[in-house]
């Protein structure tokens, strides 16, 4: 394996960007004809209830902060199956992890499957991938070229949460290369230089974050933020444990540093009014919530994730919104925001209508699903998440049921309330149904969780 220093690995990839580009046509100087870029960068295990624009005084994130003033703020972004090969497939393709064949974690994404690079880069758009793909089968599995699906600058890797020497394959590389640094200002530095050789072009880059992923060790200088501050654990932690969060957090305000130098990249450009910028996460993190630790979980922490969005010139800014935003539905709204035609074969919503202020529709809910894969959470569910209510059933039947909006932190499972039956049978035939309309229908394994109790 090749090591450079991370001077010589910017230097190195940023010499590979305009080869990759090389005859793209200049984009209109009309800014009114011009087509957007789009920037998304998504985390890795960060729950949408981390951020200071969610209502926690206790993280610092204010350059997400500032974002989601300066756009919109979608407060009810559900991850529809929180774990990362999955979630990714929904994001590259709009269609749901049963459709795809990616279930769990290490299966390869079908080459059969159309990806959103492919179409980007069909319409004009020069594109590039940085960071953790997870789409390559097996962690330990190279990123091969045939992998790439459409991205003309690819610097990534599989699958690893060793976020101070991330390895890259480069790329058509042979082998990947280690690269000294925090993961994020290696990756961030990465970006920059790609909005910077590509500004002059339309450009669609994703950007992929490792932190805030367990293991939870942020660099010295975003812990000390959290010295002096009196951490609290949500409501929902037996035990009310905290020296993860402040690791936790701490990860998370280095990826807010990050997001700060990607949007000055973008003024310094001038390009910032006709970039598409999304701030998500792929699922989140549990942190002890419920009992539980990490993902695949049908609770707030592992499901509801950050979503914000800013397109200056067509989205109206200082928007907060409860709607019901699923990952399925990030491909097609992106593809529905520049113009490019949606294939039938996607499953999520087209939001593009809906966030410029041209529609009013949207989804009533979010169809939740897991699978097991002998590792991690032996339990296979299903679940809908509304506005006001979560329901899910695992193999052996009912699981949880919560009333959202008197019981935002899932203190008391309604489940076996005698009171509450007939919502328990409304919301068990709304996820059939989607359900039968999605055409999923793969039996449920596995095993119960045990029982938490939680704080009184």
């Amino acid at each position: 394996m090749k090591k450079l220093t991370r001077r010589q690995f910017i230097k190195t990839a940023t010499a590979a960007m305009p080869i990759a580009i090389a005859g793209r046509q200049t984009i209109a100087a009309e800014k009114s004809t011009r087509r957007p870029n789009i920037v998304f960068v998504f985390a890795d295990q960060m729950r949408a209830h981390a951020m200071g624009c969610m209502g926690n005084k206790q993280v610092i994130t204010p350059h997400l902060d500032k974002l989601a003033s300066e756009g919109l703020l979608v407060t009810n972004a559900i991850s529809c199956q929180p774990v990362c090969s999955p979630y990714r497939a929904q994001l590259m393709t709009g269609r749901y992890s049963h459709s795809t064949g990616v279930i769990h974690n290490e299966i390869r994404l079908p080459d059969s499957e159309v990806v959103i690079s492919e179409l980007m880069k069909k319409q004009g758009y020069a594109t590039g991938y940085i960071g953790k793909w997870h789409l390559a089968g097996y962690r330990s599995n190279p990123v091969d070229a045939k992998s790439r699906r459409g991205w003309d600058f690819w610097a990534v890797r599989n699958c690893s949460h060793k976020h101070s020497e991330p390895q890259y394959w480069l790329n058509d590389s042979r082998e990947p290369v280690c690269v000294p640094g925090w993961e994020p200002d290696v990756q961030t530095d990465l970006a920059i230089e790609f909005i910077r050789k590509n500004r002059q072009v339309p450009f669609c880059l994703f950007l992929s974050f490792g932190p805030p992923h367990n293991p939870y060790k942020a660099p010295e200088k975003y812990v000390e933020m959290y010295k002096d501050k009196n951490l609290t654990a949500r409501p929902n932690v037996p035990g009310g444990e905290t020296e993860s969060l402040r690791q936790y957090y701490a990860m998370t305000t280095s990826l807010d540093a990050c997001m700060g130098r990607i949007n000055e990249a973008l003024n310094n450009a001038g390009i910032s009014e006709d970039t598409i910028v999304v701030f998500t996460s792929d699922h989140g993190d549990m942190l002890g919530s419920q009992g539980h630790q990490f993902k695949q979980r049908p609770w707030e922490e592992s499901i509801n994730i950050p979503f914000i969005i800013r397109y200056s010139r067509k989205i109206k800014k200082e928007q907060r919104r409860d709607w019901i935003v699923s990952s399925v539905d990030v491909m097609p709204t992106l593809l529905g925001l520049c113009d490019i035609s949606i294939p039938p074969q996607v499953q999520g919503r087209d939001y593009s209508a809906t966030f410029l202020g041209n529609s009013q529709a949207q989804r009533d809910a979010a169809f939740l699903f897991n699978v097991h894969t002998g590792a991690g959470p032996q339990t296979d569910w299903r679940g809908i998440r509304t506005r006001e209510w979560t329901y899910a059933y695992h193999c052996l039947g009912d699981w949880v049921m919560y009333d959202l909006k008197n019981d935002p932190y899932q203190l008391k499972n309604l489940i076996d309330d005698p009171k509450f039956t007939a919502k328990k049978k409304e919301l068990r035939e709304q996820l059939e149904s989607m359900r039968k309309a999605l055409g999923e229908s793969l039996p449920l394994k596995g095993k119960p969780p045990a029982p938490i109790r939680l704080p009184v």
